[in-house]
């Protein structure tokens, strides 16, 4: 292998072809074909709206491409180049990963370890523990069934960084176990947050310290750190929001915990060494080898994996089935002002590191950049075998989305998130989605099924040790067979509830006429009108609420103007749809004509079900601030 510090030292006096900084180990690529996909790069940044982006393409042993295009800061007009800082938001998960699969090579940690026999300290619940206990591979590959972050939680207002375990109470109101640990996957950064805490406690030293040491030094990675701090640097690359035609800063944010799940800053000329490494491997004992690398590509503790699927989250990093030639490992990331990608396929010998510092769409570049690797390689051989239908007949039928990432905000894909397997044919399943669109999975085998379009299977239809049916697919998304009256029953009255608001807002529109003209009474009015100002406020609060997710976070984190007023707005619809069902009572004999008693009755019924729904999952009347 070729010595790395050489390496590195010929690449930094190569002559470099492009206006931004960049390097090119010619031996491996002409200056031409590298300036095709600069050229055809730079068309991106303009049609996607990205201020500035940070490139990092490695092929085996050489670094194609370090550099970057666009601006690092609009304002001064600072070009982004191999040394411009980008924030890497949830990469930072495969940097601790691989601090713990370091700490589990070196017998300090197993995966299967208990966390409460490591910290027992920690403050989360599980009604499964005494049988299920939540284990450190649950947390690395987020089968541990915690919430993802809850709004007051994501970012820290406070003068300082949250440490130890000061850090991970402070996401506590996520670390509640919803299923048995190890059932499926569900997304959750307090997890990682544990794992931060969980270095800190065997190492005795700060998590980053750790990962800085045993990761960046050995690789050295000098530009590479982790803002816990959220304070501007002179290299970072300033974050936007594009909004009305204009980018506007975004705030630097403390993290919400300990940073371990989205604190990594890093640059192209840093990421590139990193990539390097995870292709070739190091001659450095601290560094993990090749087959604990191999370790962290492995799915361990999904009911999904048991039944052989190995696409989805290993340990710090997610498989990606959609490139029609290799299948590529890694993990991305969204923060304020930020996207990153880092993928790789070790096999293949190819990796490359994008950035940008606006969220933006990022599909065009990596598109780009997967053509240009991978144009060379011959796409595989497809091949797929009949189905067993006396095995998989009975396993037709509705399945309901199990897992989404917060219960309180998600829970009404529980309800419209399902899928019907609908039959087989041959080696094929006909899978209905609930927008109506049928796909077509491809059987290769065991009950494990591959999209038309996907070249690596990303389903699976199995057992689970009870011999109830489950189905893997979209991504991580879990399903159970349900009956389908079941979910029907939950359905109606949620779209009865919606037809009672259109219902009342025509008719507020008609009454206000009629009562202009004293052909109604204005306490009658009240009964569909109120309902309707209720939804406007509703809706107007749920938007507020978006927007201030999008770029200030900070707002949730206090009682202020904007966290109340998404408060009221939503309770504000509770209690309008109560004082018309009580003007309703209040009326219903003077009402006429007579027939009219029944379908307001109904529509109030149907408006006071949508608002108990909403109050059970917590969308009204608890304080977002509170949470």
């Amino acid at each position: 292998m070729i010595n790395l510090k050489t390496f590195y030292i010929a690449i930094l006096i190569a002559v470099s072809y492009f206006t931004v900084a960049a390097q090119v180990n010619s031996k491996t690529n002409s200056n031409t074909t590298i300036a095709q996909l600069h050229k055809q790069l730079e068309t991106v940044i303009q049609k996607e709206n990205i201020p500035g982006l940070m490139v990092a393409i490695v092929k085996n042993d050489s670094i194609l491409y370090s550099g970057g295009l666009g601006y690092a800061d609009l304002q001064k007009h600072r070009p982004v180049d191999q040394f411009t800082q980008f924030h890497f938001a949830s990469v930072t998960k495969f940097f601790v990963a691989m601090g713990i699969q370091q700490l589990v090579a070196k017998g300090r940690l197993k995966l299967s370890d208990r966390i409460r026999d490591i910290a027992p300290e920690i403050p989360f619940n599980n009604r499964w523990e005494d049988t299920d206990p939540v284990r450190l591979v649950h947390l690395l590959e987020h089968t541990a069934g915690f919430d993802d972050v809850q709004l007051n939680s994501m970012v820290n207002i406070g003068e300082k960084p949250l440490l130890g375990i000061e850090a991970v109470k402070a996401v506590s109101n996520s670390l509640t176990v919803r299923w048995k640990p190890g059932t499926m996957m569900s997304y959750s950064n307090p997890g990682y947050n544990l794992l931060g805490y969980i270095i800190e406690k065997v190492t005795d030293m700060p998590w980053d310290k750790y990962l800085q040491e045993q990761i960046f030094s050995p690789l050295n990675m000098s530009n590479s750190l982790f803002d816990r701090n959220g304070a501007r640097r002179p290299n970072f690359a300033i974050g936007y929001d594009f909004q009305d035609g204009k980018f506007r800063p975004m705030p630097f944010y403390q993290p919400g915990s300990n940073g371990a799940g989205s604190a990594l800053v890093s640059n192209a000329h840093d990421m590139a060494k990193f990539m390097l490494y995870l292709l070739n491997g190091s001659a450095d004992s601290t560094l993990l080898n090749n087959a604990n690398l191999n370790e962290m590509e492995t799915i361990h503790s999904t009911l999904a994996s048991q039944a052989g699927l190995q696409t989805g989250y290993a340990l710090g990093n997610d498989l990606f089935p959609n490139n029609k030639k290799v299948s590529l490992r890694g993990h991305n990331g969204k923060g304020e002002g930020f996207v990153s990608w880092l993928f790789f396929n070790r096999e293949a010998g190819i990796a490359y590191a994008i950035a940008a510092n606006s969220v933006v769409n990022m599909w065009p570049i990596s598109q780009a950049i997967e053509d240009f690797l991978t144009k060379k390689i011959s796409a595989p051989k497809l091949t797929s075998l009949p189905i067993d239908e006396q095995k998989i007949k009975p396993l037709l039928g509705y399945y309901q989305f199990m897992n989404p990432k917060n219960d309180r905000w998600e829970f009404y894909r529980r309800i419209f998130g399902g899928i019907e397997l609908r039959e087989i044919s041959r080696d094929r399943l006909l899978v209905k989605k609930e927008n109506g669109q049928v796909d077509s999975l491809i059987h290769i085998g065991n009950g494990i099924f591959r999209a038309k379009e996907d070249i690596i299977p990303s389903f699976v239809l199995a057992k689970d040790s009870n011999g109830q049916p489950f189905f893997q697919g979209y991504g991580n998304s879990f399903y159970r067979k349900v009956p389908w009256v079941s979910i029907l029953v939950q359905k109606i009255p949620i779209y009865l509830g919606f037809c009672a608001i259109s219902i009342y807002m025509i008719f507020s529109l008609v009454g206000i006429v009629l009562t202009l003209f004293r052909k109604m009474n204005l306490m009658d009015l009240g009964i569909p009108l109120l309902p309707t100002v209720g939804t406007c406020c509703f809706i107007a609060a749920y938007r507020l609420m978006g927007l201030t997710d999008a770029s200030h976070k900070e707002l949730f984190t206090s009682c202020n103007a904007t966290s109340f007023s998404i408060f009221l707005g939503m309770l504000l619809f509770a209690i309008l749809v109560i004082v018309s069902s009580l003007l309703l009572y209040k009326r219903w004999f003077q009402l006429t004509p007579r027939w009219l008693r029944l379908p307001l009755a109904l529509c109030n019924f149907f408006l006071c079900y949508l608002v108990a729904l909403l109050f059970i999952n917590g969308w009204i009347g608890v304080p977002i601030w509170m949470m």
